[in-house]
């Protein structure tokens, strides 16, 4: 059979080799992309106007200069307020991607939604290029893409609880998840309102709900990200966050910039309340960052809109950097996580008073013999909720702090309870009413181990560590991979005619009450 050449056939040949074509150049790019440790990219934020729209002159002369650079980048992030919003937000949002695809594919550019543009549906309509419901709820408000040997990261502010800024729960969830498993070496955040302002949105940004601001922050710091870049205060300023910030029960191991890039347009500002540990800034001039990577080392430098050097700095990160350090939490009652947290149950078991319960007394009670010459005990219960850890964590070391009220000359120790038990119900005869400990005082073996977790020796009042032994780690970790399991610690030395008073989980001074510390990976 002949094959006859037509036009037809000319035609359809001619696709096919277009598409190949195509294909072929995308997939090596996309492979070009993933094996490269050397490329640049630009930082802009806040280019809106001061009363309606964009500011179109700072941000088209922003973009020329970005425009004339000799290295080309290869995307732009943006950290939100494209736009000044309102009822017409969709048409602003129009003309904004008319303006910047002037110089530079619209589809090489990362916005984060802004507090001006706060409408996460005509947000992502407008911009149909960006990663989509990558965080089911989201739409393309949150996202990630990986370039070469990084990963870029938006994240959404604008979620509110109680009407403060907030990177919810269920962000900070899929943010750790992508972290985990990258494998790259860089990891580049941004997202518009600070963690950490320092000016006009002090104590109006992230910080106005500093609980969960630090829960995030603990996550890029358990990660050592390359560096966190917000917008929202409309100048530059460069912040290093490290254990000077440590709160709410977190603990800080890395030194990681804040970098704020907030002069695309907006109007400026100087303010300045809050200089911890801020390295340059605020500056108000109109402003962009390129950023170049090369291998293990990230290089920033700031440019005002005449392209005169304004900041520069590095950042270096090994390619095994992203692997999680140890996270170190706090467990007290109204104090660690949060002022929130009532977790912790205790009490003690008085054999001398069999029936009673002790659940709501201010002082833990510990002896071997009380009253005296008598023989009889009073061991003291205590237990932590550490449901906020991960179920997947591996717990390094753990200790107890107490406030020791009256100290002994004799030793106590530390055992695990396998009864559950209600801080308000339990006593000497009874773990919880209706229901009685396998025998009196909990001293059967299906009551507590026989195992001793750590041994308690003061003879000083204040505040006293305990560190947990090998066995008590283990306890511990059985609580993390299965809550069912935790029911707590037991203090008790039956041989001991030297009492021992700790301050309880009632005491009024919240800082008193004991503590438990977790160190896990």
């Amino acid at each position: 059979m002949s094959f006859v050449f037509n036009k037809k056939n000319f035609i359809i040949l001619l696709a096919t080799i277009i598409t190949l074509s195509l294909f072929i150049s995308w997939k090596s790019i996309n492979e070009t992309d993933a094996a490269t440790t050397s490329f640049r990219f630009v930082v802009m934020g806040d280019s809106r106007g001061s009363s309606d729209g964009i500011n179109e002159t700072t941000l088209r002369s922003l973009l020329t200069e970005v425009e004339s650079l000799s290295t080309q980048p290869e995307f732009i992030f943006f950290t939100g307020d494209q736009v000044m919003g309102g009822s017409d937000v969709a048409q602003e949002l129009s003309d904004w991607n008319d303006l910047v695809d002037d110089y530079f594919p619209l589809n090489k550019v990362y916005p984060a939604l802004g507090n001006h543009e706060d409408d996460e549906t005509i947000f992502s309509n407008s911009l149909t290029h960006l990663p989509a419901n990558q965080l089911e709820g989201y739409q393309r408000t949150s996202y990630y893409f990986d370039f070469g040997n990084a990963r870029f990261i938006t994240l959404n502010s604008n979620r509110k609880d109680r009407g403060n800024y907030v990177i919810d729960s269920t962000q900070r969830a899929w943010l750790e998840s992508i972290l985990e498993n990258s494998g790259k070496t860089h990891h580049f955040v941004q997202f518009h309102v600070p963690a950490y302002p320092i000016g006009a949105h002090y104590g109006k940004s992230l910080d106005a709900n500093r609980e969960q601001r630090d829960a995030l922050w603990d996550i890029f710091d358990e990660y050592n990200v390359t560096a966190v870049m917000t917008g929202h205060e409309h100048n530059y300023n460069r912040r290093e966050i490290d254990s000077s910030f440590n709160a709410n029960g977190y603990r800080f191991e890395n030194s990681i910039y804040q970098v704020t890039i907030g002069g695309a347009g907006a109007p400026l500002s100087t303010i300045n309340r809050d200089s911890q540990n801020v390295d340059i800034g605020p500056i108000a001039s109109y402003h962009y960052m390129v950023v170049d990577v090369v291998d293990e080392i990230a290089k920033f430098n700031l440019y005002d809109v005449n392209s005169n050097l304004i900041d520069s700095f590095e950042v270096e990160r090994s390619s095994d950097s992203t692997q999680p350090s140890t996270t170190t939490i706090d467990f007290q009652n109204g104090v660690y996580p949060t002022s929130a947290y009532e977790g912790t149950s205790d009490s003690y078991l008085s054999e001398n008073d069999s029936t009673v319960n002790f659940g709501s007394e201010r002082t833990l009670l510990i002896d071997g013999d009380d009253p005296s010459r008598t023989g009889k005990n009073k061991y003291a219960i205590l237990k932590w909720d550490v449901s906020d850890i991960p179920a997947n964590k591996s717990v390094i070391s753990a200790n107890i702090t107490l406030d020791v009220t009256d100290a002994s000359s004799s030793s106590y120790e530390i055992y695990e309870l396998k009864r559950d038990w209600y801080e308000a119900e339990v006593s000497w005869e009874q773990n919880t009413n209706g229901s009685n400990w396998e025998q009196f005082g909990a001293d059967s073996l299906s009551d507590r181990g026989s195992t001793v977790l750590g041994v308690i020796t003061t003879n000083t009042t204040g505040t006293y560590t305990v560190e947990l032994n090998v066995d008590g780690i283990s306890v511990v970790q059985s609580w993390i991979d299965d809550s069912s399991l935790n029911n707590g610690l037991m203090i008790a030395n039956s041989s001991n005619t030297n009492g021992l008073d700790i301050s309880s989980s009632e005491a009024v001074n919240s800082t008193l009450r004991p503590k438990l510390t977790i160190i896990y990976e």
